[in-house]
């Protein structure tokens, strides 16, 4: 038999009616980094959240998983960057989360303790954002890129 909780995921990313969000030259857009997790740019990393799109696919409250749970929410999202757009950088706190990218390509500049560097990233990649990651994403093509993103937030988080 299927992991549950995954089965929930899935069935909610495509029972659930998607509620689309354009985040557009917004450097605190918390509807895709919470603004505590946002971080002064360095050269060369994106510095302002732009030309974003984000559709919510669903939650799981885990309040009643695993103590060490309580108080957590499984979120997934479709987020989808236009050639140009970017996602500011960002610093991930207690927001452990992966990203699958479906479509197109992006840049992502990660720095994991050493150092920024610039990853391509291409469809049918995930990538896996733990606490302490510090990075953004780049739109340098001239297609779409999309990603579906699942992470761990507080109740609190939008």
């Amino acid at each position: 038999m299927r992991n549950p909780v995954l089965m929930l995921v899935t069935l909610t990313g495509l029972l659930l009616p998607a509620t689309p969000a354009l985040v557009h030259e917004h450097k605190g857009a918390q509807s895709v980094t919470p603004t505590n997790e946002q971080r002064p740019p360095l050269p060369d990393t994106p510095s302002i959240t732009r030309k974003v799109s984000l559709e919510s696919l669903g939650s799981l409250d885990l309040s009643r998983e695993d103590g060490a749970l309580n108080e957590r929410m499984l979120r997934t999202r479709r987020i989808t960057i236009a050639p140009g757009g970017s996602v500011a950088w960002h610093q991930h706190q207690q927001r452990p989360g992966v990203a699958y990218l479906i479509k197109g390509s992006l840049t992502e500049v990660r720095d994991e303790g050493s150092g920024p560097r610039s990853i391509q990233r291409n469809a049918g990649e995930a990538v896996f954002e733990s606490s302490g990651v510090l990075h953004g994403w780049r739109n340098d093509s001239d297609q779409p890129a999309t990603a579906v993103v699942i992470d761990l937030v507080p109740q609190a988080q939008p």
